[in-house]
């Protein structure tokens, strides 16, 4: 035992030596995901946020000149999210210019207010008082053009922005009527009055959106962020890319001769596979650890969120250890079933990218299709990433996880015996 132990000690320190050699490639694998991370976290900085620094430029027509137009305009520019204008560049009033300018990109979507939307809302506040039956009139259809590229939650927003204020309107006009029917005279000081009424008005109760992940003692909701979604994600493609160089080298010493002499001498498989594990472990531990600092002190600086990483460190460790676990095997099996330093390099890059995609490393697994999310189970970055999910976001513990790390240790460990059972019989 003691023999086998000294064997693995040597190479472990061959191994690393080959890795501090190649020092390109040892540091693209830090500066590689780093930049990812960096690069990610501000670019989806304002699509994770609830209330980003977005303003969206909308261009409001009024071609009604009456109590509609004014109204619309006025409800939008008391939205944070939007900037208000009543033109178009070069001042053109038809569709075609509208539709150029939106198109264009100019401005994000247009709001045309037609001809008559006053006159309609008298209309339908006289039938509804009258109690007409039968057939209503043509209903005034405010248009709502939307850049084509335009996310479709925003869109909505501008929908239910526009469709409360006509209701508002329409609110107005009915008070108006009502104290006419009573006998009040409207006067300006009373239309002032009525307006203040409906500007004030607010729902009976009040709505409060809560995380269900939220605990007591905690004064502001945890949000999910852009960088508690990238660090991890992009972390674990770090990780899993250690599949090629890893491969790589093993079969390059295979195809010399290296593996057929060590069994010779005799060395048992596991003291080769682990001594071609554990450099690589250590560097995936290295690679998590400067993943999680940068999203705390460096993407700060550049605008970014702070990084949240909970107050689980065990549970942490757990994820990453497992992760590497499954990276390192994984990398094992795919070295020795390739022939070649290609196949290895070609397969392994493949497989990496479609773990990637599958497990929601490339696009959050919260906005796939529903049969994408139940496919990325198939993914073991899926299980990871959703392990540290569950502590940044959800605030989980070491509980929380087992079902991750226990994911992630049975890919490990199928993927560590296939390894053996081939390179058993490869060198004999």
């Amino acid at each position: 035992m003691a023999s086998n132990l000294n064997k693995l000690i040597a190479s472990v320190k061959k191994e690393t030596r080959h890795l501090l050699r190649d020092r390109e490639a040892f540091l693209l694998l830090f500066v590689m995901p780093l930049i990812f991370v960096l690069i990610i976290s501000m670019a989806m900085r304002d699509t994770f946020r609830e209330q980003g620094g977005v303003v969206l430029p909308v261009v409001i027509i009024d071609n009604d000149r009456d109590v509609v137009g004014p109204a619309v305009i006025e409800a939008f520019s008391s939205i944070k999210a939007f900037r208000v204008e009543t033109a178009v560049e070069g001042n053109g009033t038809t569709e075609e210019d509208i539709k150029a300018d939106v198109t264009a990109g100019r401005h994000k979507f247009a709001v045309i207010i037609p001809r008559g939307a006053t006159a309609g809302a008298n209309s339908a506040v006289q039938r509804q008082l009258r109690f007409v039956r039968g057939v209503d009139a043509a209903q005034v259809k405010v248009r709502l053009i939307a850049d084509p590229q335009l996310r479709s939650d925003m869109r909505s927003l501008a929908a239910v922005s526009t469709g409360r204020v006509l209701q508002a309107i329409e609110n107005r006009v009915l008070w108006e009527r009502f104290a006419a029917l009573a006998g009040m005279k409207i006067t300006p000081e009373r239309e002032k009055e009525i307006r203040e009424i409906l500007a004030s008005n607010r729902p009976f109760a009040e709505v409060v959106a809560e995380d269900a992940a939220a605990r007591a003692e905690q004064g502001d909701l945890p949000k999910p962020t852009s960088v508690q979604q990238s660090v991890p994600a992009w972390s674990l493609f770090a990780v899993f890319f250690l599949v090629i160089p890893l491969s790589v080298t093993f079969i390059k010493e295979r195809q010399a001769g290296c593996l057929q002499r060590l069994r010779s001498m005799p060395v048992p498989v596991w003291v080769i596979m682990l001594g071609k594990a554990v450099p690589f472990f250590i560097v995936n531990q290295l690679q998590l650890i400067l993943m999680l600092l940068a999203g705390m002190y460096i993407v700060p600086l550049l605008g970014g969120d702070r990084l949240e990483i909970g107050d689980a460190p065990v549970a942490i460790a757990m994820v990453s250890v497992a992760v590497s676990f499954a990276a390192v095997s994984y990398g094992l099996a795919v070295a020795a079933y390739c022939k070649t330093t290609e196949q290895a390099t070609t397969f392994g890059g493949a497989s990496i990218i479609i773990f990637g995609a599958l497990g929601g490393i490339m696009v959050p697994k919260f906005i796939m299709p529903p049969v994408m999310q139940r496919l990325a189970v198939v993914s073991p970055m899926s299980w990871g990433l959703d392990g540290y999910l569950d502590i940044f976001v959800r605030h989980g513990s070491v509980r929380d996880i087992l079902q991750e790390v226990a994911g992630l240790l049975v890919f490990a460990a199928a993927a560590g015996l296939i390894a053996v059972l081939r390179l058993r019989r490869t060198t004999r």
